[in-house]
């Protein structure tokens, strides 16, 4: 299988990027996407969900209670519960609230189950909404009375983007920086990814991106590397992206963030290009 690696060096503050490197075929082309890679929305995706305190912390409880569901409530063998309790500590949750959740999710029966629910905002926005709740029907009824009063509706938009498997990843120590790119991609091919970027060279972030069925396959096969997996998610890429007109942008952000505190949204992907 021929794996393409589009390889960029970010660096804080600059925007400059490398070539595209075609492996085993090479090929040398110039990067068309303004000064950055198809994969910059990501950071938009990403800031999403920063959103206030109470908020995020809903969200990190509902990776708890799905990590327990997924391999049961003892975090000594279930290593997806031991980094999701970790994330949880990293983000400044108190331990009490961490013990509160797996306490009550051990009680709770009702198991979460994945949604995604396509939308299209003012006409001109394509939105996907991924949902983990046990009250589908009700969530989706306030999802909808939200969108009826701010223009926008569901709609069948998920053919707007691609679906990647995302992963960003702290290489092992023993890694140079100065072998860090052709260090990465021979571990993106023998990972099974198709694609790795450095992030940036004083954290020495990658990311990687790879079939969304291969996720799991490549997160394991990065950790027999040496690597230290920082997040992974199923994602969506915008093929293209629309910016809107100063007034439509504040009807979009407030929406945006209505949608945010709904219970049971996870995550959002939008086509929505961010104007600085």
């Amino acid at each position: 299988m021929l794996h393409l690696l589009r390889i960029s060096l970010c660096t804080a503050g600059s925007q400059l990027r490398a070539p595209i490197v075609r492996l085993r075929n090479i090929h040398v082309s110039s990067i068309t996407e303004a000064g950055h890679s198809k994969w910059q929305n990501i950071r938009h995706i990403k800031a999403l969900n920063d959103g206030r305190k109470s908020v995020l912390f809903i969200k990190l409880a509902r990776q708890i209670r799905l990590a327990i569901q997924a391999g049961g409530p003892n975090p000594a063998v279930n290593s997806t519960l031991r980094a999701a309790i970790d994330e949880a500590l990293k983000k400044n949750m108190p331990n009490s609230t961490v013990q509160g959740i797996l306490k009550k999710s051990a009680q709770n029966a009702s198991q979460l189950k994945k949604y995604t629910l396509e939308i299209k905002v003012l006409d001109q926005i394509n939105m996907i909404c991924v949902l983990y709740t046990d009250r589908f029907t009700q969530t989706k009824m306030e999802m909808a009375t939200i969108l009826k009063k701010n223009c926008s509706t569901f709609s069948d938009v998920k053919h707007h983007f691609d679906e990647r498997g995302y992963l960003e990843a702290i290489p092992p120590a023993n890694i140079s920086s100065d072998n860090l790119l052709s260090c990465c991609t021979d571990h993106a091919i023998d990972a099974g990814a198709e694609d790795v970027e450095i992030m940036s060279d004083e954290s020495r972030l990658v990311r990687f991106l790879c079939d969304p069925l291969d996720i799991e396959k490549v997160k394991t096969q990065l950790g027999k590397l040496g690597y230290s997996i920082e997040h992974s998610e199923h994602a969506f890429f915008p093929k293209s992206t629309t910016k809107l007109n100063p007034d439509a942008t504040v009807v979009y952000e407030k929406l945006r963030e209505k949608l945010k505190t709904v219970d049971g949204v996870e995550d959002i992907y939008d086509s929505f290009e961010m104007v600085y």
